[in-house]
């Protein structure tokens, strides 16, 4: 493979002992697809095959009533470890448009698990609020009725952890 940015690209064949070397558009190597242009396209839809084959899996168990955690640990180990695989290579230079992709495929998991994620959720908040020393507990201030939520005008501050998790405390109340 020659990667060359030039709109003619004429090379010489590479010998080495009296051998040419085949020139070749892309290559895998180490589970990473490269391409002679430096783009992921190949690579992304390689990732994006995987990750669907294995979230099939673990929709599959999940409809036999596998439980939460070993769902979550399910995804961790056969989905997240092989996106993250080598991540600083090609994660990091990926488009935005690549990068949606696997973020779709990722968000697949929330659907597959239905709400499970809110019961984590509450499951760390309860940890918190019981916890004096975390950082976040001096955020829940629960009134006779329910948590208030601070006020907060930035979209980022909205679609975080904290009001997420006083929304669902206040469900549960």
């Amino acid at each position: 493979m020659i990667v060359d940015f030039r709109r003619v690209q004429s090379h010489e064949p590479i010998m080495i002992e009296g051998n040419s070397i085949e020139v070749v558009s892309e290559f895998k190597y180490l589970g990473i697809t490269f391409s002679d242009m430096l783009n992921w396209n190949t690579q992304v839809d390689n990732m994006v095959s995987k990750v669907k084959q294995r979230l099939y899996c673990i929709s599959r168990l999940a409809g036999f009533g596998l439980d939460f955690d070993k769902q979550l640990w399910l995804f961790r180990t056969m989905v997240l470890s092989l996106i993250m695989y080598c991540g600083p290579v090609w994660l990091s230079s990926c488009g935005k448009g690549q990068v949606d992709r696997l973020n779709r495929y990722c968000r697949k998991f929330i659907e597959i698990t239905g709400e499970c994620i809110d019961h984590e959720i509450l499951v760390h908040t309860t940890r918190i609020i019981a916890s004096c020393g975390h950082p976040l507990s001096h955020y829940y201030h629960r009134t006779r009725r329910h948590y208030i939520l601070p006020r907060k005008r930035t979209e980022r501050f909205r679609n975080s952890f904290l009001p997420r998790s006083i929304k669902l405390l206040n469900v549960d109340l």
